[in-house]
């Protein structure tokens, strides 16, 4: 049996794919059929092990793909572990169903998530209100304007051993700030439209940057992430919001899904009544669409 060298997928283009190798050197590959004779397809961000082809154009075949964390099948990347969501403060105006919306997909998958309000000069109390209100639900919470960027301190912790990605709503800085962090001008970060549909700007393909002690995710900004592609469930809604967490076990009934049913505990939370109201129809939606397909 061949000797296998253990890396990570940082790019695949045409089905080749770029390795970067445990130490620290990156080698050209390609899958071994039996992934698609068992549909199968390696992914970047994948961890996999490698070993020697003998064909000099492509010198490595991928023999192993490693258990995943988590999976986004568009953009098609694995193991995310930080996903920033940059959000405006004015101009434009923010999108809070879209945060929750991100928020509720990376309890789902894992993902610690980092909100960072963009523009606070802008608008100071409504920067400090957006803050305050986040936070109190237990959200990291970060700001950032003309003035201010983020503390170097603070972007090595978000960094450390992670895989980061960015997203939020067009318009926000996502690509200033991503280029403010790496002072790479050929990052190229798209947009998330306010229904997560495609945005109007894509990169040819995903790829990972090494970034101080982690990964960045260079993409369209996670601009066509379909929530129903991770299999988002009725009872996985309330993930995105720790406030309403807090609480379950305490109401009068068991099942109880904070809509204002007969001896809920609501009053013992500090949820905003706007981030109430975005759960409550989140939750109506995905009720519909578990009784339309009969889950």
């Amino acid at each position: 049996m061949a000797n296998c060298d253990s890396g990570r997928i940082t790019k695949g283009v045409g089905g080749e794919y770029t390795i970067l190798l445990d130490d620290n050197s990156e080698v050209l590959a390609k899958p071994r059929g039996i992934f698609r004779n068992r549909n199968m397809k390696p992914t970047v961000g994948d961890y996999c092990k490698v070993e020697e082809s003998g064909d000099p154009d492509i010198p490595y075949t991928i023999s192993e793909l490693l258990p995943r964390k988590n999976i986004l099948i568009r953009p098609s990347v694995a193991n995310i572990d930080v996903l920033i969501i940059a959000i405006s403060v004015v101009d434009p105006e923010p999108d809070l169903k879209l945060l929750d919306k991100l928020l509720i997909v990376c309890e789902k998958l894992s993902i610690r998530p980092v909100i960072l309000l963009t523009k606070t000069d802008l608008d100071r109390k409504e920067a400090s209100l957006l803050e305050d209100e986040y936070k109190k639900a237990g959200f990291f919470v970060l700001s950032s304007s003309k003035e201010e960027t983020l503390p170097e301190k603070v972007v090595e912790e978000i960094f450390r051993n992670s895989t980061v990605g960015i997203a939020g709503q067009s318009g926000v800085g996502k690509s200033t700030l991503c280029h403010k962090l790496t002072g790479m001008d050929h990052i190229e970060v798209g947009n998330i439209s306010d229904r997560l549909k495609r945005g109007k700007h894509t990169t040819r393909h995903v790829e990972l940057f090494r970034y101080k002690d982690g990964f960045l995710i260079d993409t369209p900004g996670f601009s066509s992430l379909d929530i129903g592609e991770i299999g988002l469930e009725v009872d996985d809604v309330i993930g995105g919001y720790p406030e309403l967490m807090a609480i379950n076990g305490k109401c009068r009934f068991q099942d109880c899904r904070h809509k204002g049913e007969l001896g809920c505990k609501i009053e013992e939370t500090e949820i905003s009544q706007g981030r109430l109201s975005r759960y409550r129809a989140f939750l109506d939606i995905m009720i519909e669409k578990s009784k339309r397909y009969g889950k």
